[in-house]
């Protein structure tokens, strides 16, 4: 089985391994990071957001 390290467990890392999968890879991702949380999506920042026109549960994390 192939294997691909990413480096980075950062919003960067993530979309990486995302990328990856979108791709066709279909080995096993390893994610290095010195964070002490897993990888997570943050919201994206609109003016809609910003202005109160959009809550956060319209941008729901990976996976959920």
């Amino acid at each position: 089985m192939e294997t691909l390290a990413i480096v980075g467990a950062s919003l960067a890392g993530l979309s990486a391994a995302r990328a990856a999968r979108a791709r066709g890879f279909a080995g096993r991702l390893v994610i290095i990071g010195d964070e002490q949380h897993r990888p997570y999506d943050r919201p994206p920042l609109s003016k809609d957001f910003l202005l109160g026109d959009s809550v956060p549960t319209n941008y729901p994390a990976p996976g959920a």
